[in-house]
């Protein structure tokens, strides 16, 4: 909750979903985000399976991914790294840390 409020706080449109499968059919029924933004650690579809299966989907492979984990020591990232995962937001995370990973002064009012 708050990732999406900071996120609409600096301007951008946000669809939460509350679990790799719900995030799966959305995109199967034609959501298009320009970012998809992810927890390693779910119950059901993790974050690492979400992003097999978004890089193995050509309509979506292209979509950047950042995955959140509070373990940086998890192998799976290791995995993820292998699959093209664009970013790593550590947690928690601060306002600063979340601009790193996003690549710039996304969150001005």
């Amino acid at each position: 909750m708050m990732l999406r409020d900071l996120l609409e706080w600096g301007g951008h449109s946000v669809t939460a979903q509350r679990s790799g499968e719900d995030a799966l059919a959305a995109l199967e029924d034609g959501t298009q985000p320009d970012l998809i933004i992810s927890d390693l650690t779910m119950p059901g579809t993790d974050g690492l399976a979400l992003l097999q299966q978004v890089r193995q989907e050509p309509a979506w492979a292209h979509i950047p991914f950042i995955m959140m984990s509070a373990n940086l020591s998890d192998a799976r990232l290791d995995e993820a790294a292998n699959l093209g995962l664009d970013g790593l937001l550590p947690k928690p995370f601060d306002l600063e840390t979340l601009e790193r990973v996003l690549g710039g002064d996304h969150f001005s009012p």
